[in-house]
């Protein structure tokens, strides 16, 4: 019974969240042509990523590091890094949540909508470039993520993590290329959540620099590989504080 109330309000929450953000954009789009070189539907394409990426993101590794800092703080973190498997893997998707996954089926709606009503048209090539970049956004989402929870092993209270993550999932739901000056510099290199949905739409609807998307791959990785040493580093620190 838990577990049908649980899946009920993700389907619920994500459903009013992204009802709300297309009317905003209908209204946006009543008033201008296109938005920093994005038309209307080309907009819709972007929502429907970034719905298709956080659905997926939920579905996965973000419920299991919501709860690394208690265990932490409980020493229950023991159990799993004690395991004869890579305890970075085993704490990142030891569970998941099937309820996010209903919100892929509507982030495919509203991609399907766009195309249709903005006369666009997915390849095969284009299509295999745009699953390739979703896998690498999740890799960014997952790996500052990761980095700002094992800022706990340090801080006692790291409630302010889940503040920095939904305050870049908001500016994340509109294109980097409205940002200018040093917050774009942010979005893209340092905390790069404005990035990952430009990147993974541009590669499917619009002509994407190869360089811009080439940096993007290795940024990635980069990310995912400081994620790993951070994590090493942060259990050479409980291991010491613990014993």
């Amino acid at each position: 019974m838990a577990y049908k109330v649980n899946f009920l309000l993700v389907f619920i929450t994500n459903l009013a969240y992204f009802v709300v953000q297309l009317i905003f954009l209908q209204v946006i789009f009543s008033q201008v042509n296109s938005l920093a070189g994005w038309t209307k539907y080309e907009m819709f394409f972007y929502m429907g990523t970034f719905n298709i990426i956080d659905a997926l993101w939920a579905f996965g590794p973000y419920f299991n590091l919501v709860g690394i800092p208690g265990l932490i703080r409980s020493g229950m973190l023991d159990y799993y890094i004690t395991k004869p498997v890579n305890s970075q893997f085993m704490l990142s998707l030891r569970n998941v949540e099937i309820g996010s996954l209903v919100s892929v089926l509507g982030g495919v709606s509203i991609i399907g909508y766009a195309l249709v009503k903005g006369n666009m048209v997915l390849t095969v090539g284009s299509t295999i470039l745009y699953v390739i970049t979703i896998f690498h956004a999740l890799l960014v989402e997952y790996a500052v993520y990761f980095m700002l929870t094992c800022l706990s092993f340090w801080i006692i209270k790291a409630d302010f993590v889940e503040k920095v993550h939904g305050i870049l999932c908001y500016m994340s739901t509109r294109p980097v290329d409205i940002y200018k000056g040093a917050t774009r510099f942010i979005l893209c290199y340092i905390l790069p959540y404005g990035l990952i949905i430009t990147i993974a739409s541009k590669s499917a609807i619009k002509v994407i620099d190869p360089l811009e998307y080439f940096v993007f791959l290795l940024l990635s990785w980069c990310f995912f590989g400081a994620s790993i040493l951070l994590w090493k580093l942060s259990i050479k620190r409980y291991t010491s504080a613990s014993s």
